[in-house]
């Protein structure tokens, strides 16, 4: 799915509040504004995407209910649970 669209969408931006800003042009220009640090978190969650706009709500990593998969499993839905602001 991740190579189809890339094939569809072609290259698209970094979302600006990941970008690395080396340089005070790049601050000013917005680049790693509103980045939040998951490590800060006691579970190591932010509500915060990561893909270009076009992409948001895409999901390419499915893990199976199985094996140290069903561990991800849980993980990911702990995470989508915390980023959409459902409690526990």
């Amino acid at each position: 799915e991740a190579l189809e669209d890339v094939k569809e969408e072609g290259p698209l931006p970094v979302p600006l509040h990941i970008r690395n800003a080396p340089t005070s042009l790049m601050k000013q220009m917005g680049y790693g504004k509103g980045y939040r640090y998951p490590h800060e978190d006691s579970e190591g969650i932010v509500p915060q995407d990561y893909l270009p706009d076009r992409l948001k709500g895409k999901t390419y990593y499915r893990p199976k209910p199985i094996g140290e998969e069903k561990i991800i499993s849980e993980r990911l839905e702990k995470i989508k649970r915390k980023k959409d602001g459902k409690k526990e």
